[in-house]
């Protein structure tokens, strides 16, 4: 049941991220006012990526949830490929998160003060966090 729980809330925190991503890739500057200070905030720098990048990432959060809530909640008889995948996402939350602070800690991150505040806050912790519940979301071998 933990398996089952760990890995439906890290699908949906990953939808909910592709969901953000796709909103900001029409133009919207949501939670900000103004497209530079959402930038600030998410990329570090007072220019936001293009819609097409944004929607890039949304999709690829997209893919990352399917494959999270399949591993969890896939048929046993492709236990083996959900497995592989939600290794692979796990891989990457884990390598954004550590990464982020690796880079941090050592003061290689050229971004505004705040962005390396929500970094170090939020975005690290909930990467490492999500890294962990997808690992933990995984269906045991057969």
């Amino acid at each position: 049941m933990v398996r089952i729980g760990a890995g439906t809330t890290a699908a949906a925190a990953l939808g909910g991220a592709s969901a953000l991503h796709a909103l900001w890739a029409t133009g919207s500057s949501w939670p900000k006012t103004h497209p530079d200070e959402l930038a600030d905030l998410v990329v570090g720098r007072r220019l936001m990526p293009s819609p097409a990048v944004c929607a890039a990432v949304a999709g690829a959060l997209a893919v990352a949830a399917g494959m999270t809530a399949r591993a969890a909640h896939g048929c046993p008889d492709q236990s083996d490929r959900s497995r592989a995948a939600a290794t692979i996402v796990s891989a990457v939350l884990l390598a954004r998160g550590a990464g982020g602070v690796v880079a941090d800690l050592a003061g290689v991150v050229d971004a505004t003060p705040t962005f390396r505040h929500w970094n170090r806050r939020l975005y690290n912790p909930l990467c490492l966090t999500l890294a962990v519940l997808v690992a933990a979301g995984r269906r045991p071998r057969p």
